[in-house]
């Protein structure tokens, strides 16, 4: 069931964004621009970044706070919950809050904080972004206790000019205690854009996430996920399908911190590289002491269809309890030899050969979702669309 977006979404008050903002002011000072030295930018070229042609510098620190409109269009003027959770929400993020650069820099440009009130329906929110300026989005999407819901976010740029373009982008997923959520997390963007994103995850007790992830196009981009298992009996799935390809560089990072006993992670995602494409995952669970019952594995599969593209899958454990059962594994390959020779002594061609090949790749991870199946059926045509052409 479709809800219209003018429905469940309102803008955080402004007076409470000024609020959160300032007391960010201090922490923001003491954030270095990263470099290639730090471990989450080792592979990522932020160093060689014209930010001239981007039209925005982010490593000027002299940036004021943004207010947004309470009379725009496209929010509700009267906020869905009140002043009070409103601050409790902000609160709890700001416990939370990613020691990042681009985090602070999304929070403080953006122009509103746009929080969606998941209640129990199906929700579409859909980001349309045109133009060259550079720009700054701070989500919230807050599912109430003991709702089940499902949410299905897009986020798109297209433009018209030869330069680069800039995104900065922090969300916040909170589900709070005895909810069920599901997310479908989709992003097409055109070939020259650099995007910075990061995604914080708040599971509260016997809270049940999925998040899916399939991020399409773009030129580069460098991506974390946060999640936080904050509540006993709490459970958190990160899956989904990277297909890049042409001189496409997507960098990510998801990290699984377990705060109670009887809680359950899992990251299981593939990428497919192709023409002079390269992915990079890094993947971290990180479980602290005197913990008990705890759950957490962690796999990364990567296909390569050229010669010239590159995967790279960096698995790490950070646990420091004896009660818990974790795995974690990586493989990077080309297509199966064996199988395509096989299938093309069954008279398929080698472009079907290909094509099944690849398909079962990555079906399993999209059949996995909760959605209808035309939705299932537009992530495999964006994948095709992605690899058509890749040798």
């Amino acid at each position: 069931m479709n809800s219209s977006l003018k429905t469940n979404q309102f803008a955080i008050r402004s007076f409470l964004k000024q609020e959160f903002c300032q007391s960010l002011k201090k922490d923001w000072e003491t954030i270095p621009f990263p470099t290639e030295k730090e471990e989450s930018f080792r592979k990522f070229p932020i160093s060689s970044i014209q930010w001239e042609e981007l039209g925005f510098d982010p490593r000027e620190k002299q940036i004021g706070i943004e207010l947004q409109n309470q009379d725009s269009a496209n929010l509700h003027v009267e906020p869905l919950l009140s002043e009070t959770k409103q601050k409790e929400i902000l609160d709890t993020i700001k416990q939370y809050l990613p020691k990042e650069y681009f985090v602070y820099l999304s929070i403080l440009k953006a122009s509103e904080i746009s929080v969606f009130l998941c209640d129990g329906k199906f929700h579409l929110a859909t980001e349309s972004m045109f133009g060259d300026e550079p720009k700054f989005l701070f989500r919230i999407f807050y599912v109430p206790k003991g709702s089940s819901t499902q949410i299905q976010l897009k986020t798109e740029t297209r433009h018209t000019a030869e330069n680069l373009h800039l995104l900065s982008v922090f969300d916040v997923l909170i589900a709070e205690s005895d909810s069920v959520v599901e997310i479908l997390d989709e992003e097409n963007f055109d070939e020259d854009l650099i995007q910075f994103r990061s995604v914080l995850v708040l599971a509260k007790e016997n809270a049940s996430l999925r998040f899916h992830h399939f991020p399409f196009g773009g030129f580069r981009s460098k991506w974390f996920l946060l999640s936080h298992l904050l509540g006993k009996g709490g459970e958190v799935t990160v899956d989904g399908v990277s297909a890049i390809g042409r001189r496409n560089l997507k960098d990510m990072d998801m990290e699984m911190y377990h705060h109670a006993d009887h809680t359950t992670s899992k990251i299981s995602y593939k990428a497919i590289v192709t023409d002079k494409s390269h992915h990079v995952f890094t993947g971290n669970l990180i479980i602290p002491p005197n913990l008990k019952k705890v759950v957490a594995h962690q796999e990364s599969f990567n296909l390569s269809l050229n010669k010239k593209a590159r995967a790279e899958a960096n698995p790490k454990l950070e646990v420091l309890a004896e009660d818990v059962s974790c795995t974690h594994g990586a493989t990077v390959g080309d297509i199966d030899e064996e199988q395509y020779f096989y299938l093309l002594s069954r008279g398929l061609s080698p472009e079907e050969s290909k094509s099944l090949l690849v398909t079962a790749f990555y079906g399993e991870t999209i059949q996995s979702i909760g959605f209808d199946e035309e939705t299932k059926q537009n992530l495999e045509s964006s994948i095709h669309t992605i690899l058509v052409g890749g040798k």
